[in-house]
């Protein structure tokens, strides 16, 4: 169903918070555009909020400026080629004199936030006057580097500084008067097609970007002026617009020189004012504003409104369309169209303006209570204070804290600990990578491969140790011999074998060293900043951070030498009491070495199949009464995977040993008997020496950690507190330098009063009105009879008869990632496809009736009346 401007029908019955005269209408209206400047008065917070706008768009010498005199009163600079060179922001006020304020508003550009504003020059109280000051104040924002009181009082041409062609600073312009219209609009630099010779075709992108910073924001009503004296297709703005349904859906569009169009093409131009072409949801409508003579002899505004509707009102094709169109003709029923639908939105918005406004001001507070004043009557005591916390924080990180949320980094000895890992990992890498065949084995490549890894089954992947084959080894042990008795060899071969690997050692342990001790700089850095940031003067964190170093300095030399003593212990004695560990890692060993040995001879066979039988050791029998047999009390049934017959004989054997009291037999333990070869005593040694490195690198492994975590790490922490205090300055004087507020940390927080303030001013603004309960889509104008009552609740639909109840229906939901459309204050279509008569402005003071359906290239069109 349709819903209009002037045909709206969500009036709802008459209470003490609706309006109920065209005088309350209008009081409503002029409160809320009151409240709507008053908030784009807010400085940096009202670039913050959802604040409703108007941003007037189009290409290159289309007319804007004369649009924007035409509904403004005033007269802009007029220059050759590009007039309009930076945004101005136009506020239009109901009052009962005529004046006029300019300022200035300089934007970051970096990150698009207001960084000042200042008032340029005083109140003006003659129209006369205006257009010199804009054209002083432009060229004050072009120039931000030259002082703004230059501008008011110098010579423009004896103004020194290089000039932008052009910029985000934005001229604003407050004008106030009787027969104003209540509009805020921003007045955008057009859109550009082509630079002339020794311009900048980077403008081109300057401007198109300007442009789109504005008409992006999801609560903008655009206002796009198409010029009549140019080809529509070739105008640049009409392609950035209409081409995004997003932004087309928000789109006015205003027809200008409309006094150009030559007759014969007067139909193309008629087609898009009734919205049969280019179809927009706000519609399209046409202004005439003066032309160059006009201009030259300076017709005063009352008389180019005259002038406008007797255009109008007497020229071909416009005197000759249907009275529904004749309301789109004219800068009156724009200036009143865009005052209209502006003020919806704005009462659309009041919820949401004032939700953000809480959760700003919510910000604000929190983040001025971390930054509190301080009190500096005993700055001794609270410099005490800071140090004394300080040094308990650093006691809790190193005790062990766990990351405060999923995405904050790893705590500090999470992080050690990795490296205490990392460690482990490198030391584990330097064993010997022995390999128990011959170093001439004929091996094929996939047995070498296969065989190499059943051998290095406990190294650790990426070894970097030496690789030694069971003859070098043995030839090795045969030079080695001295006075030994025969079959044994010396110690030494072992020692000088396990050295290899030891030696490496120290330089792992100096590096983890290294990478805890850049870990533990890092954090407690970061510790410093964080907690001295906010409440201490550089200097007293300067302090801080060089008695941390010092301390540090001193716990890592004595940590050094307690590492040194650690590989040197290693390294002269090779000695463990770990006796369990070696001799089971030893046997492991020799029996997997015994077996690659024989595999690479090609005689795998028997333990090959051996491997393949699982029968589970016998185990000593409980007592049992004589009458059951004993055999069965330990022999037990496996899954056999072997031959049954190997399997059976197998059993068989392991049931004989237990019988005679060899319990715990297994299977793999029948290798055993196999005969010794030539190269036993090398497997022997091998299996010897890679089970001392197991034990060794495993107790080195922890032994260089715990001397870190003790002599460095919590030792630093035992002695921080005494070291802070004693090594830092605490009289009097030098406190009170500490505790001296950075002037960052004043600065900021001067920053958040001022926008606490702006905040709170802005709340109040809106604490003042109870306009946040009242819908104007509820009431229109059009909707009140001359003697200021309703005209009706509920309106029939003239096609279908349907009741439309819509005062009872809740807007929209905010849709936050959404730029919906804005709800069109909007004349509806005939079935015919041409605007249907309805009742008009009060401006015009005609009744119409109205039509609600219509059609689009044959198809139906319903038109949405709400947000």
């Amino acid at each position: 169903m349709v819903g209009t401007a002037n045909n709206i029908n969500l009036a709802p019955a008459p209470s003490s918070n609706e309006p109920t005269s065209l005088s309350q209408y209008n009081q409503n209206r002029h409160e809320l555009m009151e409240i709507l400047s008053g908030l784009h008065s807010l400085g940096g917070i009202a670039n913050e909020l959802p604040l409703p706008q108007i941003a007037v768009i189009g290409s290159q010498s289309v007319g804007k400026s004369s649009l924007i005199e035409s509904m403004s009163g005033i007269t802009l600079p007029r220059d050759s080629g590009t007039c309009t060179r930076c945004p101005m922001e136009c506020r239009l006020e109901k009052a009962d004199k005529w004046s006029c304020k300019i300022s200035l508003k300089f934007w970051d550009e970096r990150t698009s936030t207001l960084m000042s504003e200042f008032p340029f020059g005083g109140t003006i109280h003659d129209k006369g006057e205006v257009e010199q000051m804009l054209r002083r104040a432009q060229m004050a924002v072009l120039r931000p580097g030259t002082p703004i009181a230059l501008f008011l009082t110098s010579q423009l041409s004896d103004i020194p500084g290089n000039e932008l062609s052009f910029t985000k600073n934005c001229v604003s312009i407050r004008v106030s008067g009787p027969d104003v219209p209540e509009l805020l609009f921003y007045d955008l630099p057009g859109i550009i097609a082509n630079v002339g010779d020794g311009g900048n075709e980077a403008d081109i992108e300057l401007v198109e970007e300007l442009v789109k910073s504005y008409i992006r924001k999801r609560h903008c009503l655009i206002l796009l002026v198409v010029s009549c004296e140019t080809d529509f297709e070739n105008q640049g703005a009409g392609r950035l617009v209409l081409k995004n349904k997003a932004l087309r859906d928000n789109t006015v569009g205003v027809l200008t020189k409309v006094d150009r169009i030559e007759l014969a093409t007067s139909q193309k131009w008629v087609k898009i004012l009734k919205n049969e072409e280019t179809i927009l949801d706000h519609h399209w409508f046409a202004v005439k504003q003066p032309n160059q003579a006009q201009l030259q002899a300076r017709i005063s505004w009352e008389e180019a409104r005259r002038s406008e509707k007797s255009y109008f009102q007497s020229i071909e094709p416009w005197v000759s369309l249907d009275r529904g169109f004749q309301q789109y003709l004219g800068s009156e029923n724009l200036s009143e169209h865009l005052s209209l639908t502006l003020s919806k939105m704005i009462a659309r918005q009041l919820p949401e303006i004032r939700a953000k406004i809480e959760s700003l001001l919510r910000q604000t507070n929190e983040e001025l209570g971390n930054i509190p004043e301080r009190d500096l009557k005993d700055p001794r005591k609270e410099t005490i204070r800071l140090l004394t916390a300080f040094s308990r924080k650093v006691s809790k990180h190193i005790e062990g804290l766990p990351p405060g949320s999923l995405a904050a980094p790893s705590g500090l000895i999470t992080t050690v600990n990795k490296h205490y890992e990392d460690f482990q990992l490198q030391v584990h890498q330097t064993s010997p990578r022995f390999r128990p065949w011959r170093s001439d084995a004929r091996l094929s490549h996939a047995d070498e491969i296969d065989m190499i890894r059943v051998a290095e089954g406990d190294d650790a992947e990426d070894g970097s140790g030496l690789i030694i084959y069971v003859d070098q080894v043995c030839e090795y042990a045969e030079r080695s011999r001295t006075r030994e008795w025969p079959g044994d060899y010396p110690f030494a071969i072992k020692e000088n074998i396990v050295r290899e690997a030891i030696m490496q050692w120290e330089a792992l342990a100096n590096s983890c060293f290294k990478t805890v001790e850049s870990a533990l700089n890092g954090h407690l850095n970061q510790l410093i900043n964080e907690h001295f940031k906010q409440e201490a003067n550089p200097c007293l964190i300067d302090v801080v951070r060089k008695t941390v170093e010092e301390q540090l300095n001193i716990c890592a030399k004595s940590v050094k030498t307690r590492i040194k003593g650690t590989c040197q212990g290693e390294l002269e004695k090779y000695f463990t009491q770990n006796h369990h560990y070696f001799f089971a890692f030893r046997d492991k060993l020799l029996n997997r070495y015994k077996f690659l040995y024989r595999r690479s001879r090609g005689e795998h066979s028997f333990v090959e199949v051996l491997k393949t039988c699982i029968s589970p050791p016998r185990q000593k029998p409980p007592p049992s009464p004589p009458s059951v047999r004993r055999s069965t009390q330990y022999v037990m049934e496996a899954p056999r995977e072997c031959s049954p017959s190997f399997s059976d004989d197998i059993d068989t054997i392991l049931d004989i040993l237990a019988r005679r009291g060899l319990y715990g037999v297994r299977t793999e333990d029948l290798a055993k008997l196999l005969p010794s070869t030539d190269m036993d005593p090398g497997l022997e040694i091998m299996a010897e020496i890679r089970a001392y490195f197991q034990v060794a690198y495993k107790r080195f492994g922890d032994s260089v950690p715990i001397d870190i975590d003790t002599g460095y790490i919590r030792t630093f922490d035992a002695g921080l507190e005494v070291a802070l205090l004693t090594g830092i300055p605490l009289n009097d004087s030098d406190c009170h330098s500490y505790l001296e507020e950075p002037t960052s940390i004043v600065q900021r927080r001067e920053e958040l009063k001022q926008r606490r303030d702006d905040l709170e001013t802005a709340k109040r603004k809106l604490g003042q009105s109870n306009l946040g309960q009242m819908d104007l889509d509820g009431v229109d104008p059009d909707d009140l009879d001359e003697g200021g009552s309703h005209s009706g609740s509920v309106q029939r639909d003239e096609d279908d008869g349907s009741e439309d109840d819509r005062s009872n229906q809740p807007p929209k939901a905010y849709e936050p990632d959404y730029r919906g459309p804005i709800a069109p204050v909007e004349r509806p279509l005939s079935r015919n496809g041409a605007q249907s008569p309805m009742k008009m402005p009060p401006t015009l003071g005609r009744e119409l009736s109205s039509d609600s359906l219509g059609t689009y290239e044959g198809v139906p069109v319903r038109r949405a009346s709400a947000w």
